[in-house]
């Protein structure tokens, strides 16, 4: 494919001992993940700009990482596209401008077994799971995993629990039919962090782990409910057609207590508390059809997919908010005798929906054997409305056509040159400003150009690759709108990207990532004094990167052993476009080593090896707060197979 794609494998997945999303992301180069406390604030970051979050190649809604289940227990992999990806995948509130990464769920499998395992460490962890595989018949498989887990926090006063099921049924009607249904239960319950003003966050008396807010606060809730379904019919060897249905639900009730720093200045160490909550239930229907076709027009192979999609997203929200304190924190001496007290009643509503239908055809031509052109369009049609209590916002109607081209070259058996082209577009939420002129979507338009190699000799395979991409009419965050947003900004992110395994014997893989990434501020609203032109996006690192490198043995008395040792890296980065307050730089260090014997496999993790002390960018508000890094953690594991 003439763009960068990355697969995280399931063996990579287990070998790292990797748990959640957001560690698993870190292994791909201009990846930021979200860190599982901003699951309602934020998504992750690709290529400079948000991505969403996909489940089984269909969005589930995307405006933040709610989707994430912070669990990996019914994960098969992982994917990463970077760049816009508007012209296969949409719905929602649009299509990714930065990229998106894709949960591909585990599927029932040939012979029956049950994988037992727990999970525990540092924090209080416990966490036990299951993987449940049921052959029916020839024709019919039934798969069932789950997780659990329980822990407290290195963060003072924070708990959380999750529980996550990824129940999948697969079916063979007739030698050219076959439906999978998957469906996805998720619940997560964890005291909401408001994160550390940068301006105190490094003064020697204030306590980086110390939580932040009122401690007696409710938990915020998320809960999904996921059901997919999946029809294929193979009309001849050249053509197959695939229908997909989803119902999506989600709700979460969010509870927090928090300083704004807009309204309630730092006064020294000390700022003003205030709390509020914010329930929300959203509800999306997608159908998504395509047929695909494999053949030839004289010399040229084709490789054409047709499709047309139908979303449409409802979005209920309700706020409540005290602005009058609760009381104030001195975070030189901690949250002492700060409650939240009663919870602040709903003083207003928002109903949202999004309807999106879209027509997409691609076509990879192959020119012998070494000449591949990559050329798509899809034509989208989005509408939104937004009321506000009794007020209509907005009710507009948009038509957007977002193409790709792409050119891939083989230069031989194991390297092959690569270029493209590409546009996005989304709607734009929340919108409020500009005099009441109605919001236009956000558009995005991507270059890249790399190489892709695969030197089977050696054992190595990678991508490198360069890019660029402009964001345009971006929803730009304002102090003067209090949790809203004004439009007309346009940013641009460039850069070049490495992302290598080596793999000389089966014994040894090492993998290598890294990141230049230059995200900048090149247009901004013009508001007097407050213009970020020129400034580097919140949470984006100018570099960043990781090395990983696994040994397994295989013969002799360590048979079954497997020792890993990794290496992240991070240069420091903004907590808000304004550029104010920034994380640290930092290198990490983490381990794992696992046994296998029998049926049964042992493993060890310790993160942050050498125990560094770092602060990260946490986006809470677009204020400038950071949250510290955890410190070194061990967790074991034990399995059991049956």
């Amino acid at each position: 494919m003439p763009r960068s794609i990355q697969v995280l494998t399931p063996t990579l997945l287990r070998e790292q001992e990797l748990q959640t999303l957001s560690g698993a992301v870190l292994n791909v180069s201009g990846v930021v993940p979200n860190d599982p406390a901003e699951t309602v604030l934020v998504n992750p970051i690709v290529r400079g700009f948000e991505a969403e979050i996909f489940v089984d190649g269909l969005v589930a809604y995307g405006d933040t990482a709610v989707i994430d289940p912070s669990s990996l227990a019914g994960v098969d992999r992982v994917e990463i596209a970077k760049g816009p990806t508007s012209t296969l995948f949409g719905g929602g509130t649009g299509a990714p401008v930065g990229g998106l990464i894709n949960l591909v769920s585990r599927a029932p499998a040939a012979d029956a077994f049950l994988n037992l395992g727990v999970r525990a460490g540092g924090d209080a962890l416990i966490a036990p799971r299951f993987d449940w595989n049921a052959p029916l018949s020839e024709d019919a498989g039934l798969r069932l995993s789950a997780e659990y887990s329980s822990s407290d926090s290195y963060l003072d006063a924070v708990t959380t629990d999750r529980f996550a099921a990824y129940p999948v049924l697969s079916l063979r009607l007739s030698p050219k039919d076959a439906v999978i249904v998957r469906g996805l239960y998720t619940r997560i319950e964890q005291l909401e962090y408001s994160g550390l003003p940068t301006a105190i966050a490094r003064l020697p008396n204030v306590d980086p782990f110390q939580f932040t807010s009122a401690p007696d606060a409710p938990d915020t809730t998320i809960e999904n409910r996921m059901l997919t379904t999946e029809w294929t019919h193979r009309f001849s060897n050249a053509w197959r057609g695939t229908v997909r249905a989803r119902r999506y639900e989600s709700a979460f009730d969010e509870y927090a207590s928090f300083p704004y720093l807009a309204f309630f200045p730092l006064s020294g160490t000390e700022a003003a508390i205030i709390r509020g909550q914010l329930p929300t239930e959203i509800s999306e229907t997608t159908l998504d059809a395509s047929l695909l076709w494999q053949g030839r027009t004289g010399s040229i192979g084709h490789t054409l997919l047709l499709g047309a999609t139908w979303d449409t997203v409802d979005y209920h929200v309700g706020s409540g908010f005290d602005f009058a304190p609760i009381g104030v924190i001195d975070y030189a001496l901690g949250p002492a005798g700060l409650t939240f007290g009663a919870i602040p009643p709903i003083t207003g509503t928002q109903k949202n929906d999004y309807r999106t239908l879209a027509l997409y055809a691609q076509d990879e031509l192959k020119f012998g054997e070494r000449l591949s052109v990559l050329v798509s369009g899809r034509y989208s049609q989005y509408e939104i409305q937004e009321v506000a209590g009794a007020a209509r916002l907005t009710e507009e109607t948009y038509e957007r056509f977002d193409p790709r081209i792409g050119v891939s070259y083989r230069l031989n058996d194991g390297v092959s040159l690569f270029a493209g082209y590409a546009t996005g577009s989304r709607l734009t939420l929340f919108f409020s400003g500009d005099m009441g002129q109605p919001p236009v979507p956000e558009t995005s338009e991507s270059y890249e150009a790399g190489v892709k190699f695969d030197v089977r000799g050696i054992g190595l395979s990678g991508t490198i690759a360069a890019f660029q991409i402009t964001r345009s009419d971006v929803p730009v965050g304002s102090f003067l709108v209090p949790f809203g947003s004004v439009q007309g900004g346009e940013q641009e992110s460039k850069g070049v990207e490495l992302d290598l395994v080596l793999e000389p014997t089966p014994n040894i893989s090492v993998l290598g990532s890294f990141a230049s990434t230059d995200a900048t501020v090149t247009r901004d609203t013009d508001v007097p004094g407050a213009s970020t032109v020129g400034n580097q996006l919140a949470r984006v690192p100018d570099t960043s990167g990781r090395l990983a490198a696994r040994y397994r043995f295989s013969d002799g008395a360590l048979a079954g052993f497997g020792l890993g040792l990794g290496a992240t890296h991070s240069s420091a980065a903004p907590t808000a476009n304004a550029n104010v307050g920034f994380g640290d730089a930092y290198t990490v260090f983490d381990a794992q080593g696992s046994y296998e014997w029998s049926r049964y496999r042992l493993g060890l993790s310790i993160v942050n090896l050498t125990d560094e002390d770092y602060l990260t960018p946490y986006q809470y508000l677009a204020q400038d707060v950071v949250r510290p890094g955890q410190p070194r953690t061990a967790f074991v594991s034990l399995e059991a197979r049956f």
